[in-house]
């Protein structure tokens, strides 16, 4: 049967396939369950659908046999490649998925390509609608993450019920035809990214000039960017969170978008040669907000 808006008007138990059972799938992928739709789950290393096995889906062990006799197929995945082997490769969901499926690619990874996959699935005669989430594990676990939405207004209404699974009706945002929901997403990281660099290199220098500790976090607090990251003092006495809710590698793979997209974004150029030499140390695993600690120490 075919997903259409006129249907999240009222429940309705779902097939859904997810794919893609990172840190922030695996939550995602727990609210389906929770809301009592029907569940299947594919990960590219097995072990990680056991949780939800447990919890009671069912995992497959193909892409392909994942979306079959699926109305919606969700992706959660790493970046472009990993997209295109999923959705196109050798047992892809391409080669598995009915005439009409609705696939909802919630990762990053640009608006080029998800302009790209939308016309190669159409040729398959599925539908795509990149609806890629912000926030980190915290949020997807509690089930308020934004949305980012791009797609036809048709299929964008019909995802709703998934979509506000994930975060409240007023943080799913449709911002206009494919493509655009990626595009929302990189201008959002984008600031993340320069605020992180920028705030870094606030720290380095107070070091320098041997401010004092308390003086750097009052100056930081009441600038432009302090109102909008969490407390510096805090991040520099304690640490980092040892468990990452977004990693440096994964911010730094969003930059490479942004300046694929539009090359001519000297910060942004900047940013992620921060991003890439914490990564060559290292701390690609890290949370992001370690670039902090890391770019002051530099």
């Amino acid at each position: 049967m075919r997903l259409t808006a006129g249907m999240r008007s009222e429940w309705r138990r779902l097939r859904v396939a997810f794919l893609g059972l990172g840190r922030m799938g695996t939550p995602m992928a727990l609210h389906v369950l929770d809301a009592a739709h029907d569940l299947t789950v594919w990960n590219r290393t097995p072990g990680k659908t056991d949780a939800l096995v447990g919890a009671g889906a069912r995992a497959a062990e193909t892409p392909a046999a994942a979306a079959t006799d699926r109305d919606v197929v969700v992706l959660m995945l790493a970046d472009p490649d990993a997209v295109a082997q999923v959705l196109l490769g050798p047992d892809g969901v391409a080669s598995g998925a009915a005439a009409g499926t609705l696939v909802i690619d919630s990762g990053t990874i640009g608006p080029d390509a998800s302009r790209e996959m939308a016309a190669r699935l159409r040729e398959h005669r599925l539908r795509y609608v990149d609806a890629p989430v912000y926030g980190s594990v915290g949020p997807a676990t509690e089930g308020s993450l934004g949305v980012l939405v791009g797609g036809d207004e048709e299929d964008v209404a019909a995802t709703r019920p998934l979509l506000e699974l994930w975060g409240a009706p007023e943080k799913v945002r449709h911002v206009g035809p494919t493509g655009a929901g990626s595009a929302a997403k990189l201008v959002r990281n984008l600031t993340l990214g320069l605020a992180l660099a920028g705030i870094g290199d606030a720290l380095r220098l107070a070091s320098t000039l041997d401010l004092p500790p308390d003086v750097v976090d009052e100056l930081i607090a009441a600038g432009p960017l302090g109102a909008a990251f969490p407390p510096v003092r805090q991040i520099l006495a304690d640490g980092p969170p040892k468990t990452a809710g977004f990693t440096i590698d994964m911010l730094t793979k969003d930059l490479r978008l942004c300046l694929a997209a539009d090359p001519a974004l000297p910060l942004v150029g900047a940013a992620r040669s921060v991003g890439e030499a914490a990564n060559a140390a290292g701390h690609g695993h890290d949370d992001a907000r370690a670039l902090l600690v890391w770019r002051r120490d530099r």
